[in-house]
């Protein structure tokens, strides 16, 4: 069942670049989100409204996606933490994740020791 595609937006100059976010209904206890573009932190807020559905196993699926800067890949962990399972996650994020020791850790928590 289809529930419905939000997407955003953001222009640089003549360049758009567009997150499209695709949720799916897949049973009343179940929600699929498919993410399509450039994951930027910008857009946070907006897969947030997205993910916000209580008593519900949600999916996100990043298999469309084409690029994630680091504020996406923290809200990526932080999801990854309240049970969110993430499907066909891009190669690079996973090493990324990997190189950094766990979900959650910054150059910046590392540089105030």
């Amino acid at each position: 069942m289809y529930d419905g595609t939000r997407r955003a937006q953001r222009v640089y100059g003549s360049k758009h670049i567009v997150l499209k976010i695709t949720t799916i209904r897949e049973s009343p206890k179940s929600l699929r989100v498919h993410l399509c573009g450039q994951f930027t932190g910008e857009y946070v807020a907006e897969l947030e409204k997205a993910l916000s559905t209580e008593n519900t196993e949600v999916a996100l699926d990043l298999s469309n996606v084409s690029f994630v800067d680091r504020e996406a890949m923290v809200f990526l962990c932080g999801a990854k933490s309240r049970n969110v399972a993430i499907e066909n996650i891009p190669s690079y994020v996973t090493r990324w994740i990997e190189q950094e020791g766990r979900c959650g850790s910054s150059h910046s928590e590392s540089s105030k020791k």
